[in-house]
């Protein structure tokens, strides 16, 4: 019959680091140091829509092609957005805002174009083949990209407020 000892582990060898799962996971408190209290992680403002009159808004229409791709260069060019330049792109309302940004995560390509992620895509109902709406705010630097069907809802809403609520033929 093995006789079992019931000494503690002999301590690690000098220079070598004690290996213990439980230590990175469960801090040490009879150290006699105070656990720290966790870093916050920096997080990005949400980018806003442009508050701004119809007069300083630019608006144009583009295709997106079959790998979500937008070729729209006269307001990219009227945002001095040319190919290398970083740009943040986050969701509001329905629309995709996009916005100059240092360190940015997406880039005008070198021929010009910006390419829009599937999930933002997706979430706003933009596919390939219909028209989006575009309107630049130059001064704001941001784009904001309108699925057709917000805008066939915005342009169904002003009619019938012109109409009366009634269809006059």
């Amino acid at each position: 019959m093995a006789r079992m000892s019931l000494t503690a582990p002999p301590p690690p060898a000098p220079g070598r680091p004690r290996e213990r799962l439980i230590a990175a996971l469960v801090p040490n408190t009879r150290d006699g140091r105070r656990p720290s209290s966790p870093v916050r992680l920096p997080t990005l403002p949400a980018l806003a829509l442009p508050a701004v009159g119809p007069d300083r808004l630019l608006v144009s229409t583009a295709r997106l092609d079959s790998s979500g791709r937008l070729h729209e260069r006269i307001l990219l060019h009227a945002l001095g957005w040319e190919p290398g330049r970083h740009l943040e792109l986050d969701i509001a309302h329905g629309l995709i805002v996009v916005a100059s940004a240092l360190a940015g995560r997406h880039i005008i390509d070198n021929r010009g174009t910006l390419a829009l992620p599937a999930a933002a895509r997706r979430m706003c109902g933009i596919e390939s083949g219909p028209p989006v709406v575009l309107t630049a705010a130059v001064h704001e630097q941001v784009l904001v990209i309108h699925p057709a069907a917000v805008v066939a809802r915005l342009l169904a809403a002003h009619y019938t407020d012109l109409l009366g609520g009634h269809d006059d033929h």
